[in-house]
């Protein structure tokens, strides 16, 4: 069977061979292609240095999947998948300082991002957690735009989700972005700000003191370049100032509208506009993965360098839940360890309104299907335009970042490493 070998970002390919034996490589556009019959294939390579690694057949469960992250075989530089009948090679980013590799006059607009959705949201049972890492380690792991939402609680701001304390503050979380902005003065990070259930009018004074406190706070509501911004926490405001003589120097980016669970909205940002996907109140990961598809399909063509209106911000949430079938974990996933207590409470709830249980392959709970959770689906899709030398210029916020339901690595790193298509547009 023909097995398209598709480089990306400089990288080479020096030949191939099949069970030990040379084999021949033709060209096929940005391909080479080598007859696999069914065989492994050893891939020889070349990027600064030339390795190896071995694509092994795919079992019944990475075909019905539609994708898997090959071994490498420790060659560091590189990282690969096999997504359909394809392998594609991808620059390995170097998480901490991946935007350091692209050009100053990229417009953050341009530039794919991985972001996390409730960022600081690690405690409080299976339906509010949505992430093992805290901030930190979300920037080592090349997050770069992220969520968090804050009650006034005895005159400091508290990170929350909902009712449910998250047991840290907004000067903590802040001080972690700063650290990192300091040791990395490349990178540039959104930090998106969110009045959560809460109309204390102190809110606006303490945001704008604890971000004033670090000296790194982008206040400008001119969307920036890349190179303008790094090095700089780029403010994303989703409250409002309670008086005029609060954010002198501006509040940062500035939605005017965020209707609620919706699947595509838009706002102009001084020239800039903003395309934004929230839809979160779902249960069904087939659906909101299409959801999620259809709103950042139309990023995937170049647009050259600028800023401006050929230059829309695309801001695509790809997590939601449904209490209590279908939690955070289970929508990324696939899987999770509140199931079993999910499933259940599904099931009975499904019963009392007269429904078909919390099982199905999309339906909550019980088994996702051989696709996996929205992740590894996003994953594949993301994949095969990878394959066809393509890459969504958007930002795409995430729960469990690091979990696809295949032991494979993250989104994140597959998200980062997809700016080296093509990074001359």
């Amino acid at each position: 069977m023909p097995l398209r070998i598709i480089p990306a970002g400089g990288i080479e390919i020096r030949g191939a061979s099949v069970n030990g034996g040379d084999a021949q490589l033709q060209d096929d556009g940005n391909a080479r292609v080598v007859d696999d019959q069914g065989q492994t294939v050893t891939v020889r390579f070349d990027r600064g240095g030339e390795g190896q690694f071995d694509v092994l057949p795919p079992s019944e469960a990475e075909r019905a999947r539609g994708w898997a992250r090959i071994d490498t075989q420790n060659n560091g530089s590189v990282i690969a998948y096999r997504v359909d009948d394809n392998i594609v090679l991808l620059p390995r980013p170097d998480l901490e300082n991946w935007q350091s590799q692209l050009p100053d006059d990229r417009a953050l607009a341009d530039v794919t991002i991985p972001g996390t959705h409730e960022s600081a949201s690690l405690s409080g049972g299976f339906i509010s957690i949505c992430h093992t890492d805290d901030i930190r380690t979300q920037l080592n792991q090349g997050i770069r735009f992220l969520d968090i939402r804050l009650k006034v609680i005895n005159g400091e701001l508290q990170t929350y989700h909902g009712i449910q304390p998250q047991n840290s503050t907004l000067r903590e979380q802040i001080g972690w972005v700063n650290d990192f902005l300091r040791a990395h003065n490349r990178e540039a990070v959104f930090v998106s700000i969110k009045q959560e259930n809460d109309n204390n009018p102190d809110f606006g004074r303490l945001v704008e003191e604890a971000f004033k406190e670090g000296g790194l706070t982008r206040w400008d509501e001119v969307l920036p370049t890349l190179g303008e911004a790094r090095g700089k926490a780029i403010l994303f405001s989703r409250f409002h100032k309670n008086e005029d003589s609060q954010f002198p120097n501006g509040m940062g980016i500035r939605p005017t509208t965020w209707p609620d669970n919706n699947p595509g909205f838009e706002w102009d940002s001084n020239g800039t506009p903003f395309r934004v996907q929230d839809v979160y109140d779902t249960g069904d990961i087939g659906s909101k993965t299409d959801i999620v598809i259809r709103h950042i399909e139309g990023t995937t063509g170049p647009r050259g360098n600028g800023l401006g209106n050929n230059h829309p911000y695309t801001l695509s949430f790809a997590t939601a839940a449904k209490f209590p079938q279908s939690p955070p974990q289970w929508m990324a996933s696939g899987s999770g360890s509140g199931m079993g207590v999910s499933k259940v409470l599904g099931n009975i709830t499904s019963l009392f309104a007269g429904g078909g249980g919390g099982g199905g392959e999309n339906g909550g709970g019980g088994n996702a299907g051989p696709q996996g959770g929205v992740n590894s689906r996003l994953a594949y899709w993301l994949l095969q335009r990878a394959a066809e030398g393509k890459r969504p210029r958007a930002t795409i916020m995430l729960d469990f970042y690091r979990e696809t339901g295949g032991g494979d690595a993250g989104v994140s790193e597959l998200l980062a490493a997809l700016n080296y298509i093509n990074t001359n547009e």
